[in-house]
């Protein structure tokens, strides 16, 4: 294959992209959400439980006795027993708190695009695309 074959090929795609027009590029997408809600087309995007950190907290609250002393303990027998599984749900539960908070999120389901532009309520990752590229053809 020539040089100029090769540099063709690899300008292509750019190419592409760029005819497509601004509303066509991909664009970033985080989706923040409880473990109880359904989010279609999540695909691709990026998934934030925001309620990671209560889910494990909560299983290992529970049926703790009524003295502190004995609650404290068992709470940090159960606490040294978790699994990688349940350490890294606690990890991306804070993950997921923090970015939200950052990105001043109110309420979930939350549909981020390019860390700049939230949709809210909308449990359909396409559907609140549809409203992000509307409300970025006029302009914004």
């Amino acid at each position: 294959m020539k040089r100029a074959d090769i540099i063709a090929t690899r300008a292509l795609p750019l190419l592409a992209m760029l005819a497509a027009g601004p509303g066509h590029a991909q664009e970033h997408v985080e989706v923040f959400q409880l473990s109880t809600q359904q989010v279609r087309g999540a695909h691709g995007a990026t998934v934030h439980y925001v309620d990671g950190i209560e889910r494990v907290t909560k299983a290992l609250s529970a049926g703790l006795p009524a003295s502190p002393q004995q609650a404290a303990a068992l709470a940090r027998e159960r606490f040294a027993a978790l699994s990688g599984a349940d350490r890294q749900g606690i990890e991306a539960g804070a993950r997921a708190l923090d970015l939200a908070t950052r990105y001043r999120l109110t309420k979930v389901p939350a549909i981020v695009f390019d860390q700049r532009a939230v949709v809210y309520g909308v449990p359909d990752v396409e559907a609140a695309r549809t409203t992000y590229r509307a409300w970025r053809a006029r302009g914004y």
